[in-house]
């Protein structure tokens, strides 16, 4: 404690001296800490206060304090920088710089705002130089002459001459043509029994031919060949394949171009002399042997261009194979020649053909069959009336 300080004003009275003691100045803290604690406890509810009329059991009034939180004015944003996109939820928005002269770029991942980023360099691309063909020393100089031509392209088209399987040229014979004759055959095909008939008409200069078939009164194939004659033997002019009701397709020999065309597939091919279609074959054939039947002998070969009526055109080569009898509707035939040509590509035609000798070589039998197709006809005679 501090010690009493007597003060100089003291009253003397009588024998006594009378001193005035000042209070310790933390007393005043003490009573003024109370007074706001009372006002405090008062304004939380801990203290009653009676604010009444005085009357007995007063209602004491409810102190409700509401806290109001002021917004600083949020500044207007330039106009002239774009839209930031919006912010993910979840993630942190980021804050608007307050001014700049320029708009910045985002820095990259693990690089600071503040440091400057460097524009990626264009990568190095390098056009690799054309290889130019080398030759050696010893390389000769035909082989040199080989590689520069390939890599020249041609000015005009390679011309494809037609030749047989041997590459050869493709021969062409003397002929002797059969008189006009009807031929009625059996027709066989994929199981069915029909009839066929062929119709040979020949004229002074001209020659019509038609192969007909039918089965359960129901055509089958239609082929029609039409020309005139030369040097070589019959002379197609157009061929017709009609199969089914719509089904018909044509090949044309224009002879004064040297091409045969299609009415359907716009493809060409060159016209050799001795050149057959389809049907006129059966009637080439026989003229070819029948002008030198001396001259051909079981392993000799008959070769002529024979064309179809959808795109197709080939060297068809028949080989003699043997001489020999045949069962046929009419009877046996005793000595016929029997003809093989084997296809030369898939999808190709397997001919086997038998021809008559007593009958100025017109074909007997003919057997035309696709092997990969597992399609094909086969026309047996029945009946041969020949023109008197």
């Amino acid at each position: 404690m501090r010690p009493l300080q007597l003060r100089p004003e003291a009253a003397l009275s009588g024998d006594r001296v009378e001193m005035a003691v000042r209070p310790p100045p933390w007393r005043g803290l003490l009573v003024v800490t109370a007074v706001v604690g009372l006002l405090h406890a008062a304004l939380l509810g801990w203290v009653p206060l009676g604010l009444g009329n005085g009357s007995k059991g007063g209602v004491a009034a409810v102190l409700s304090v509401r806290q109001i939180l002021l917004r600083a004015p949020v500044p207007a944003l330039p106009a002239d920088p774009p839209a930031a996109a919006p912010t993910p939820r979840g993630a942190r928005p980021v804050s608007r710089p307050r001014a700049a002269a320029e708009p910045s770029l985002p820095a990259a991942p693990g690089v600071s705002a503040s440091e400057p980023v460097a524009s990626p360099a264009p990568p190095d691309v390098r056009v690799p130089e054309p290889v130019q063909p080398t030759t050696t020393a010893d390389e000769p100089d035909a082989a040199r002459a080989v590689a520069d031509a390939a890599s020249a392209a041609p000015s005009e088209p390679v011309p494809n001459p037609v030749a047989d399987a041997g590459g050869q040229a493709v021969p062409t014979y003397a002929t002797r043509r059969p008189p006009a004759a009807v031929l009625h055959f059996e027709l066989r095909r994929a199981g069915l029994t029909g009839s066929g008939e062929l119709r040979w008409q020949p004229a002074e200069d001209r020659y019509l031919a038609q192969m007909t078939g039918t089965a359960f009164a129901l055509p089958i194939i239609t082929w029609v060949s039409e020309g005139g004659f030369d040097a070589h033997g019959l002379a197609p002019e157009r061929f017709v394949d009609r199969r089914r009701a719509r089904d018909q397709r044509a090949a044309n020999f224009q002879r004064d171009k040297g091409r045969i065309t299609y009415s359907g597939p716009p493809v060409e091919h060159p016209l050799a002399a001795g050149a057959q279609d389809r049907l006129s074959w059966m009637l080439q054939l026989p003229a070819v042997l029948a002008a030198d039947p001396a001259g051909f002998a079981p392993g000799a070969r008959v070769s002529m261009q024979v064309a179809g009526a959808r795109g197709e055109a080939d060297v068809w080569t028949f080989g003699i194979e043997a001489v020999e009898a045949l069962d046929v509707p009419e009877g046996r035939i005793e000595g016929a020649w029997r003809l093989l040509r084997e296809p030369r590509r898939p999808y190709d035609t397997r001919v086997e053909v038998w021809l008559d000798p007593a009958r100025h070589f017109l074909p007997v039998k003919v057997r035309l069959l696709q092997p990969q197709a597992g399609d094909g006809f086969e026309f047996s005679l029945q009946k041969m009336v020949l023109a008197p």
